[in-house]
This record gives C-alpha cells, sequence and structure tokens, in this order.
C-alpha cells in the first residue's frame, strides 16, 4: 500500500511539473459571439507562420491550452481572416485576453506581469523622444503633401528638412536606449521583446546582434523562431 502510495505521489508531482510548463489561454471579445477565432505565429518576414489553434468562440468566449510553445512569443489573433490583432505571451501559466471586436479588432492582456513590463518600458521611452517630436511629424505629414502638390514655399523646404532630422533623430536615440538596455540585461525576456518589436528600425548589424541574443538565452522560444522566419 506504501508503494502505490509513493507511486501515486510521483506521478501526481510528475503531472504537476509538467502543467506548470504550458501556457492556458482564455479571454472575452465583446461582440465576438460564436465567431471562429484562429491563433497564429507569425514570423517576422510575414512569409511564413504557424496556426497554433483554430477554435469557435461560445459568446465571445474561449478557453485552451498551447503545450509545445515557450514563451516570450506574439500570436496574432485573426477573426474570419480580415481583422487581426497581437498578443504577447511572456510566460508559463495563465494568460488572460480581453477585447472588443467591431470596425477595429483589438486585444489586450490582463494581468501579465511581462506584458505590462513591456508596455510600461514602451511609454517610457515614448514619453522620452517621441512625444516631444509628435507635433512636428504632423507638420511633416503636411508639408509632405504639399511637397507632392509641388505648392512648397523655400522657407517651408528648409523647415520641412530640419524636422526631418529631427524626427530621424528621436527614433534613433530611442533605439540606442533599447539597445542599451538590452546589453545590459540580454537574459531579460522583456528587454529582447522589446528589441524585436523595433526589429524593423534595426540596421543589418543590429539584427544580427539580435538573433545573437535571442540564440543565446532564448534559442528554443517561440520568439526565437518568430525572428528566423
Amino acid at each position: 500500500m506504501k508503494k502505490e502510495y509513493i507511486i501515486i505521489m510521483v506521478l501526481m508531482f510528475f503531472m504537476t511539473s509538467c502543467d506548470k510548463e504550458v501556457i492556458k489561454i482564455k479571454g472575452k471579445i465583446d461582440s465576438l459571439g460564436n465567431s471562429q477565432l484562429i491563433f497564429k505565429m507569425d514570423g517576422v518576414s510575414g512569409m511564413d507562420c504557424k496556426i497554433i489553434n483554430s477554435i469557435t468562440c461560445e459568446n465571445g468566449e474561449f478557453n485552451f491550452k498551447l503545450k509545445n510553445i515557450k514563451p516570450p512569443v506574439k500570436l496574432t489573433l485573426y477573426v474570419n481572416d480580415s481583422l487581426e490583432s497581437d498578443i504577447w505571451v511572456g510566460e508559463y501559466g495563465v494568460t488572460t485576453i480581453e477585447g472588443k471586436y467591431g470596425s477595429i479588432f483589438k486585444c489586450n492582456v490582463v494581468g501579465s506581469f511581462f506584458c505590462n513590463e513591456l508596455q510600461r518600458m514602451n511609454e517610457n521611452l515614448n514619453k522620452m523622444y517621441i512625444e516631444p517630436i509628435k507635433e512636428k511629424e504632423l507638420e511633416a505629414v503636411k508639408l509632405k503633401e504639399l511637397e507632392k502638390l509641388e505648392k512648397l514655399s523655400d522657407a517651408d523646404a528648409i523647415y520641412l528638412s530640419k524636422i526631418k532630422k529631427d524626427i530621424k533623430m528621436a527614433y534613433r536615440l530611442r533605439k540606442k536606449s533599447i539597445l542599451k538596455t538590452v546589453r545590459k540585461h540580454a537574459q531579460n525576456p522583456v528587454a529582447v521583446a522589446l528589441m524585436c518589436q523595433e526589429y524593423d528600425r534595426l540596421t543589418s548589424h543590429q539584427k544580427k546582434e539580435c538573433l545573437k541574443y535571442l540564440n543565446r538565452t532564448f534559442s528554443d522560444t517561440g520568439l526565437n523562431w518568430q525572428m528566423k522566419n
């Protein structure tokens, strides 16, 4: 009897341990009804993807497990192959999603330390570098329209050239800050995810550096596959 008890305890421990390394996704999307919802893992090139799950929601609610994907990973939710929304999954356990379906399809992850930190870091960077040039970006759009119509004065052309440099510098400084953070905390999944979000703005050398960090610490994650495909 004692031997059977020990075997049962070992099996329970094993099952519990295995269950800890599982991503559980549940959520509620308002106005979605009983529509089909597809979860995909898109490659950064946009040429390759993996369908993770295809489910029919009941009154917009869903609940399932992902057993063969290691976080961090960015999942894309598709409704009727027409509208999509991205979410980050940064840790094992339950990922709770809230969203709204309509002319705009938007989903958010609730109660995730990873997602909260990623959002906080993005907001801080934008506050430091992007918000101060928002008005210049709007002015640049208007002046570029005049430039297309060949109605741009010489003075406006000089001003447009100046604010283009200011805007470019702001984004360059934001990128520099992100790279500095990653180099200092290369094993931090939030920092690496932040760099992956910036991937399109990286130089070819910086992209190689990005992949180096992924290979070193996150080689078996969904995010590593995405950045290579």
